[in-house]
């Protein structure tokens, strides 16, 4: 129970932008309705997914039509589902909904959240301005390049709002139209700040200038997990899905994960789905 129903709570500010995809004017909408309208909601918005994720990876090679099966209902109503959803807080967000409610593991998570890889955050909608990755365009391509950021660069905590009280990390100049971001519950796959988000990723690095690349907390890192603390297993997933231990084009780790962990969050409370035949 529980699974996919092709159902938005509107009234929960955990949904607020997906009005602009999903409305009667959205070309996204006009496709269903038109194109495919003996196909329920909840099965569409997973092809759709499906599709946006193969035309936007590497050589269209992310191929998700073996996960996908068929048979989804639709519901008309659904008050507080959106409660379901992590908040960007922490890590006990990710493992509360992941792990102990979906049945997933701690390497479905980490490759989950790299979906993070494309688009942005919006602070009109979430109070989180910025891409995962360098720019917009690198936001287009559905790669490991979050892993890479999450690694390479000096994370410092930023403040985005007082009231509420809402948290999360940039790197490089925090003045630009087009920043870049990671929230809480991304850092924290890799680095320990449970007890205090007051330090930088990495303190050693330098711009051409000999300026520190930490925004802030330039004397005060971050802790790498431990091999006994319960998130190592996430830790060892980001560096993993890195493909290697330098700069490389390996995107296979990460993609083979994914797929696994989609098709797991795909079916999940879901019974009697359908494999899409090759011919008919």
């Amino acid at each position: 129970p529980m699974g996919m129903d092709g159902c938005l709570d509107w009234t929960s500010t955990t949904n607020l932008g997906l009005s602009t995809i999903w409305n009667e004017h959205s070309d996204l909408f006009h496709l269903h309705e038109e194109k495919y309208p003996d196909i329920s909601r909840a099965d569409f918005w997973v092809m759709a997914a499906n599709a946006i994720i193969r035309i936007t990876s590497i050589d269209n090679s992310l191929d998700l039509k073996p996960t996908f099966y068929w048979g989804r209902k639709e519901a008309n109503e659904c008050p507080g589902s959106a409660k379901r959803l992590p908040t960007t807080e922490n890590c006990q967000q990710v493992e509360g909904v992941f792990l102990e409610r979906m049945g997933l593991k701690w390497t479905d998570a980490v490759a989950l959240l790299g979906a993070h890889t494309l688009g942005r955050g919006h602070s009109e909608f979430s109070g989180h301005h910025g891409t995962w990755v360098p720019n917009d365009r690198a936001a287009q391509v559905f790669d490991k390049r979050y892993y890479q950021e999450l690694v390479s660069r000096a994370w410092s905590p930023r403040q985005v709002s007082i009231d509420p009280p809402l948290l999360d990390w940039t790197t490089g100049n925090p003045n630009t139209d087009r920043p870049k971001m990671m929230l809480n519950t991304d850092i924290c796959l890799l680095y320990n700040i449970e007890e205090s988000a007051t330090c930088c990723t990495r303190t050693s690095i330098f711009d051409q200038n000999g300026r520190n690349r930490c925004e802030s907390e330039s004397d005060n890192e971050c802790t790498r997990y431990d091999s006994d603390h319960p998130h190592w297993e996430a830790s060892k997933a980001v560096m993993s899905y890195l493909g290697g231990s330098s700069q490389n084009d390996n995107n296979q780790p990460f993609y083979e994960a994914f797929k696994l962990a989609w098709f797991k969050a795909t079916m999940n409370g879901m019974h009697d789905l359908k494999p899409v035949e090759d011919s008919c």
